[in-house]
């Protein structure tokens, strides 16, 4: 993380409610929109107008720390539409990318492993059993000025220190929750370095003094203090800060921005001043605690949620997991606990990066509630060997030759039809993913089910060629659907001609060709969720990763809540609207701000390589977009809330209720998760764009279509039906032993896959591009070897 610049506060608005301190004083004051000193300081921070109510040409404003320049006569935000160009981000970042300090979205999650505490999530009270944590009341705001009480803090934190063995400390005070107002500036000069001294001197504590002397006297040096003290005497111990949940979280919020700018902002500036959570320096914090005053009324279900969603964006800044510590009973058990499990938020405490969860206060009913929990843990991370460590296969030369295939597969299997109709390498598929993936479903499995390629029954010649065969068929169906079109998120593609209300309707992520994804998971009788569906969720906002490439093609799809846009003036009732390929423009980006929605991106910046096109609000889709992130991802797309939550259930963080865990639903027995689950870190139904957009899990989104392979092409079964004799295993090895003759195996393969039987007509209709379908099939036989004719 670079260190942003430093910031300084022009006016007071509305960026920032108060913050209830530890000390339950409540902070009554508000933060204006941010600039970077030096940089820009002369211009005019937006809605500051340089000409009353508009800009003139050549005037430069700010928004968001960065400053544009008005092309002409212009009361539009500033960066919003083609009467702005670009001058430069305020807080030197590159030009073209996010601000140093804007809204996180990473590609990834934060990783909730903390030393000491287990990889499941951790919901206790004060006499239930969890990891030891020890609280430390530093210094007060209004002790910072008086050394010798200062000193007096330093020695207690000391002698904390060297007892707090492998125990979770919690620094808390008042003076960070005050000190996000203006970063500490107002605390002044504070004797750090004369109080630590002393305190080493009183207790004969070993401490570097070199390091000691190199700490500033402010509040950056004093924070960094206590970071030196429990690295160096407490270095078996996990140590993180204490922030107070504000009065922000009683206000309303359309959204993701809003709670942004009320609250997140500011805290994540104040951390990434203090650099206590840097991640390479040597006395990094290594947790956030926050925390809920009783003096102030309970939170909401709707409170809870900007309250967690503040806490997420602050940890998903300094990249740190968090900790909900002295939780009052009374105020929070009912809403993480739920009244049934149906209803517990742990789940999305955890996808808030929360590890745990420590009440203040013992009741029968929290009791009852924690021990029920037990029986049905929300898993954190995996943990196991690492996948790559093992080989695929017993078979060496069948691992040799996989592994050899790399460069092959990546330039001349995995190639995707370029604007100009060149076939190029694709940029998203990759063979090395594939073979990860490939290992964990072969070797690992879900529940018990397991990617097929070798056979006890057979020599290893003949298993070498099941395994080729088997790995062709999957990527002959991955080469048609996806790859060929350097595609993980669906496109766009929704026409007038195909039944769509308008050209390419921003409403194409709700579903294209009359679908409804979201309704994908419903049982059409009762009008109930299946028992593996995610759950609904209105409040989602994300956005696709790829998009289809062709001048002026329509820009990747998206989800966002009524109210978000509706607080923009975007809707037009209720409804969005839709692409237009008309407009040119006039620079082509080579980078985007990815801290923005797509939605939210500047004109002919809404995606690398644009060259025309731009959004029109105008109502068209006749649909909003609320609730609406169910679109097709990954290399088979993984479409709807049923196959996002089966595949959440068996692979990730599962959503499902522990309560119907053995019952029939639906004609369907729910199963128990799995224990350890391979990507407990991931939750696909709070965010399914992590199938595309996960950089340290990058098989994943192989694992999504071979997932659906093992459930649905291998499992198939057709019982009393007109398919009742056919059987995978037995169809492919009948098409090896015959010596890889014909396209019957890959036509009735693609029949799953594209229409449902097995067979190249179906009664939903004939395979589309089967004869494509089959030219994969047998070009990756070729590249792996194999003969077939």
């Amino acid at each position: 993380m670079r260190k942003i610049n430093k910031i300084t506060i022009a006016i007071f608005s509305t960026m920032l409610s108060g913050y209830v301190c530890a000390s339950d004083v409540n902070q009554i004051s508000s933060v204006a929109p941010l600039a970077s000193a030096g940089l820009c300081d002369e211009f005019n921070v937006y809605p500051d107008w340089t000409r009353g109510d508009h800009a003139g040409t050549g005037d430069i404003m700010v928004n968001k720390n960065i400053a544009y320049s008005a092309v002409y006569w212009t009361q539009s935000v500033p960066g919003s539409d083609s009467s702005w160009t670009l001058h430069l981000n305020c807080d030197g970042s590159e030009p073209g990318t996010a601000a140093v300090l804007s809204l996180p979205n990473p590609m990834d999650p934060v990783r909730l492993e903390v030393a000491g505490w287990p990889n499941d999530f951790v919901v206790a009270s004060p006499t239930s059993t969890a990891p030891p944590t020890i609280t430390i009341a530093t210094s007060a705001t209004e002790d910072l000025a008086d050394v010798n009480k200062l000193t007096a803090k330093f020695v207690s934190i000391i002698e904390t220190a060297t007892q707090a063995g492998r125990s979770s400390v919690i620094i808390s005070s008042d003076v960070l929750d005050k000190a996000t107002l203006d970063k500490g500036q107002s605390l002044g000069v504070i004797a750090v370095k004369e109080a630590l001294l002393k305190a080493v001197d009183t207790t004969a504590a070993s401490i570097d003094i070199d390091k000691i002397n190199a700490l500033s006297d402010d509040l950056k040096g004093w924070s960094q203090a206590h970071n030196l003290i429990l690295t160096t005497l407490a270095p078996e111990a996990s140590f993180g800060w204490s922030f107070s949940i504000g009065d922000f979280a009683f206000d309303t919020h359309s959204g993701r921005q809003s709670v942004w700018n009320a609250a997140s902002s500011a805290t994540a500036d104040l951390l990434n001043t203090l650099d206590v959570y840097k991640a390479e320096s040597l006395t990094k914090a290594d947790f956030i605690s926050f925390t809920k005053s009783t003096t102030t009324a309970a939170l909401s279900t709707e409170q809870w949620h900007n309250a967690l969603e503040y806490v997420k964006q602050v940890t998903d800044y300094i990249k740190t997991p968090a900790m909900l510590a002295n939780i009052p009973t009374e105020q929070a058990a009912n809403y993480f606990m739920g009244q049934t499990t149906r209803d517990q938020q742990i789940r999305k405490a955890a996808h808030s990066n929360i590890f745990a969860i420590l009440f203040d206060k013992d009741s029968a009913d929290l009791t009852s509630k924690i021990e029920t929990y037990q029986s049905a843990k929300v898993p954190l991370y995996y943990v196991g060997e690492e996948l790559e460590k093992g080989s695929l296969t017993r078979i060496e030369a069948l691992n040799t030759e996989l592994t050899n295939a790399s460069d092959v597969m990546d330039n001349e299997a995995f190639l995707y039809e370029t604007p100009q109709s060149q076939w190029v390498p694709s940029t998203v598929y990759k063979w090395n993913d594939f073979l990860d993936g490939l290992n964990a479903m072969h070797n690992i499995g879900v529940a018990g089910n397991k990617f097929w390629l070798l056979t006890d029954e057979a020599d290893d010649a003949t298993n070498i060629i099941y395994a080729k065969v088997a790995i062709a068929a999957f990527l002959a169906q991955s080469m048609q659907e996806t790859i060929r079109y350097n595609a993980c998120d669906e496109n766009n593609w929704s026409e007038i001609k195909y039944g769509a209300p308008a050209d390419y309707p921003m409403s194409a992520s709700c579903g294209q060709l009359g679908q409804k994804y979201a309704d994908y998971g419903v049982n059409p009788v009762s009008g109930l969720d299946y028992a593996y569906s995610c759950p609904r969720d209105n409040k989602m906002e994300v956005s696709a990763l790829t998009h289809a490439k062709w001048y002026g093609a329509p820009a990747p799809v998206f989800a966002a809540p009524d109210a978000v846009l509706e607080e923009q003036g975007l809707l037009v009732n209720g409804h969005v609207g839709r692409w237009t390929n008309n407009g040119h423009c006039n620079a082509v980006p080579d980078k985007i701000d990815t801290s923005k929605q797509v939605w939210e991106r500047d004109e002919c910046k809404i995606y690398v390589g644009q060259k025309a096109g731009t959004f029109l609000w105008d109502g068209s889709s006749q649909e909003s977009v609320e609730g609406c992130g169910w679109w097709g991802r990954g290399v088979i797309q993984t479409t709807g809330r049923q196959n996002f939550g089966t595949l959440n259930h068996y692979l990730g963080r599962s959503h499902v209720d522990p309560a119907t865990i053995g019952q029939t639903i639906d004609g369907v027995t729910v199963e128990a998760p799995p224990v350890n689950p391979l990507y407990a870190d991931l939750d696909f139904c709070s965010n399914p764009g992590l199938i595309c957009s996960s950089e340290k899990n990058k098989e994943i989104k192989w694992i999504a279509g071979l997932f659906y392979w093992v459930t649905s092409v291998q499992a198939y079964s057709n019982e009393g039906g007109d398919y009742a004799d056919w059987n995978y295993y037995n169809e492919l090895k009948k098409y090896v032993s015959g010596g890889l003759q014909g396209t019957e195996f890959i036509d009735d393969v693609s029949g799953i896959v594209n229409r449902g039987c097995p067979d190249s007509t179906c009664s939903t209709g004939d395979v589309h591009n089967i004869k494509e379908r089959q030219a994969n099939f047998k070009l990756v036989l070729q590249k792996l070897g194999l003969n077939p004719q």
